[in-house]
């Protein structure tokens, strides 16, 4: 499904879930620009038109025990292969859904799951907002957006990076479990080594990263005490 400009392609998908409850045919929702673009937390994402690429994938994750965490990680990998194949650059990511390069955000991605009564994912649908082409930024995100054609001097094709994308996140979903995205996802990672700021609702706090569990929970040590993050957010200077 595509749109000359959407609020949100995730807005599109879930809607589209609703409405044909029967249907479990994996969907794609493009639009060339957003005026509603969202990120982790509320936030929004920049969704300039003709620069980048705004897409959702409505899934209906088949695997028992999949959750949203470990389908994020899988896309964040199926990304980081769709953009290589393209363009020969090789993205890291910051915990636990975005894309940089080098210093700087490149994508984010936004899974939100419908839950069924015995706990299992209904459908689940995963947004990608990729920046593209070169573009000014607002001010609150210029110093630290970039893009894949101010990164590696490659004007590639839309089309063809949407395409790659798709194919790339329902091959890895079709292989949730393997170990091979674990290793990959660590070692792409950002920040092994670092101190950030673990920001939660009710506290934040400083500690200092030390890798990633085969759950994708991120382990920070807090003045000596190691510890499992499943949620939250983390901040630093990259």
């Amino acid at each position: 499904f595509y749109y000359d400009s959407t609020d949100s392609t995730n807005t599109r998908a879930r809607e589209y879930a609703r409405e044909h409850p029967k249907d479990r045919t994996p969907a794609l929702f493009v639009a060339d620009s957003q005026s509603g673009g969202r990120g982790r937390r509320g936030r929004s994402f920049y969704s300039e038109g003709g620069c980048g690429i705004y897409m959702s994938l409505l899934l209906y994750p088949e695997e028992r025990g999949a959750d949203s965490t470990r389908i994020t990680a899988a896309a964040a990998v199926a990304l980081c292969r769709a953009i290589e194949s393209l363009t020969g650059m090789s993205p890291n990511i910051k915990w636990v859904n975005d894309l940089y390069s080098e210093s700087r955000k490149l994508a984010g991605i936004l899974a939100e799951a419908e839950m069924s009564s015995n706990g299992e994912i209904s459908y689940l649908v995963l947004g990608m907002g990729i920046n593209v082409y070169k573009t000014s930024y607002p001010d609150e995100i210029r110093d630290i957006a970039t893009s894949i054609e101010e990164a590696c001097g490659v004007r590639i094709s839309r089309e063809a990076l949407t395409a790659a994308a798709t194919h790339e996140t329902l091959e890895i979903l079709n292989d949730l479990s393997s170990d091979k995205i674990y290793h990959e996802y660590k070692r792409r990672m950002l920040l092994i080594g670092s101190t950030i700021t673990v920001i939660k609702p009710k506290e934040s706090y400083t500690a200092q990263v030390e890798g990633i569990t085969e759950s994708f929970s991120l382990l920070v040590n807090r003045d000596g005490i190691t510890e499992e993050l499943s949620s939250g957010e983390v901040s630093t200077k990259i």
